[in-house]
């Protein structure tokens, strides 16, 4: 997936889960459901604009069948050279941007991840069963007492904490240290730095900062099975006696935040969710695979059939002798080249890919019945089917000596070049074919040539292998 398109399916992701849980499940108490939640809601808003679902799903399964008709060789087009603002093409001017805002982003997390470790460094470290205590000195440099916090494997002491160990802090950071809620935090920050233009995520790291106080409360305040009541009450005290009017440093929470105090109470008090809440994280699911499904880029035909006159007669797929284009394969490339533009909206988007147009040469010449039978969408399905109905009279096909119908599919290329040439949008007939097989016996280009174009019944091109194969009339 091009850049654009994938930063901004991820964003939609990002708004869909995001505003599910704050919906549906930001009340309950399913603490750890929720933390895995928006972890992995995160996650998969990154992964799923990267999936991309087969034909078939979307075209449905008897779409290919329309290929059995007679196929033409590819046609490429290629825009012209690219508009450039002081030296810088649009898709450099949106690297250069964002390249900028991620650097901005990791330059302040840096300076954070700094902030902390040189506030750890000024303490005194002790080693305890599972962490570090690190005690700070009464003068850590700032401008008013820091908070008590944990941050990794560091359980870090103000220095009015460093004195009495308060019971309900030193549970309370502990659990935080045991659930590893700082490795939580770095992965939102990493992600954040990406996705610096989307403001959501500011949203997802306070919510799973509430919800890591919760988790922490609930280990801290369940402790002993004696009197859980009592105890959960006399944590509650112990949060509001301590809560201070301090700052913390923006990667760490401390025990006490005045933001969040009533809301942890609240939570400490509630009965715990009962289990119909669990079907809000199902019906997540649903909204996401429907969301993934108008996010797919545009396989089916997104435009309507040109020029679908009602054809006299039976259309078929194989005659004896094939209709021409005036003046041959070679003329029907020089007017696509002529004729056929890159969407400017194709273009911004850098939507590349083949789109498969069907047409009909009826027994008069005439073209008709134009439709799409695989697209790229950004307007790249509406040119090719312009440029392929706006065609001349052809030659018709024939079959025992009379006129008749036959369908084809003529597959156009629309593809981003970052060195454009001039014979962009204006390819050799044979680009890229190394071998030529006539009636399965491999001849060369000059002899393939050579053959009368009323005697092809069939050209079967395969650009990957580099071979196109004709069978002629016998």
């Amino acid at each position: 997936m091009n850049a654009l398109p994938y930063f901004l399916t991820a964003s939609l992701f990002l708004i869909l889960f995001y505003g599910c849980y704050w919906l549906l499940l930001r009340r309950n108490t399913f603490f750890g459901l929720n933390r895995a939640y928006l972890l992995a809601s995160v996650a998969l808003s990154l992964a799923l604009p990267l999936i991309s679902l087969p034909d078939s799903w979307l075209m449905g399964a008897d779409s290919p069948a329309v290929m059995e008709s007679v196929t033409l060789p590819t046609f490429a087009v290629s825009p012209d050279a690219p508009d450039t603002l002081y030296g810088l093409t649009a898709d450099q001017w949106f690297w250069l941007v964002y390249g900028l805002g991620v650097l901005a982003m990791l330059t302040r997390l840096l300076m954070h991840l700094r902030a902390v470790f040189q506030l750890i460094r000024s303490g005194v470290a002790q080693a305890r069963n599972g962490y570090t205590l690190v005690r700070l000195p009464e003068h850590t440099g700032l401008a008013g007492p820091h908070p008590s916090f944990s941050f990794g494997r560091y359980l870090v002491l103000n220095h009015a904490d460093a004195l009495t160990e308060p019971s309900a802090l030193m549970r309370h950071e502990e659990a935080h240290i045991a659930q590893r809620h700082t490795v939580d935090v770095l992965f939102l920050e990493i992600v954040r730095a990406a996705f610096w233009f989307n403001p959501i995520l500011w949203f997802y790291k306070r919510a799973l900062q509430v919800v890591h106080e919760f988790l922490a409360d609930r280990a801290a305040s369940e402790r002993t099975a004696e009197a859980p009541a009592t105890l959960q009450a006399d944590y509650a005290r112990a949060l509001v006696a301590y809560a201070l009017d301090v700052t913390p440093t923006a990667l760490t929470t401390p025990f006490a935040s005045a933001s969040t105090l009533k809301q942890r109470i609240l939570m400490l008090q509630k009965s715990h969710s009962s289990r119909r809440a669990l079907f809000g994280y199902v019906l997540v699911l649903p909204l996401a695979a429907l969301l993934s499904l108008c996010t797919q880029p545009d396989h089916s035909p997104a435009v309507e059939r040109a020029n679908a006159r009602p054809i006299e007669g039976e259309v078929f797929t194989v005659v004896e002798q094939p209709p021409v284009f005036p003046g041959g394969m070679e003329k029907l490339s020089v007017y696509l080249g002529e004729h056929l533009t890159y969407p400017a909206a194709a273009r911004k988007a850098k939507a590349t890919g083949r789109v498969f147009v069907s047409f009909v040469v009826t027994k008069t010449g005439d073209i008709t019945d134009v439709n799409v039978l695989k697209g790229i969408g950004y307007g790249a399905d509406e040119e090719a089917m312009r440029v392929v109905a706006e065609m001349p009279r052809w030659e018709p096909a024939r079959q025992n000596g009379q006129p008749v119908n036959l369908k084809f599919n003529l597959p156009i290329n629309f593809q981003l070049n970052d060195t454009p040439t001039p014979s962009a949008g204006k390819t050799e007939p044979y680009a890229g074919i190394r071998y030529f097989i006539v009636d399965g016996k491999e001849v060369t280009k000059a002899e393939l040539e050579a053959i009368p174009p009323a005697t092809i019944v069939r050209m079967d091109v395969n650009k990957e292998q580099g071979t196109i194969a004709i069978t002629t009339k016998k």
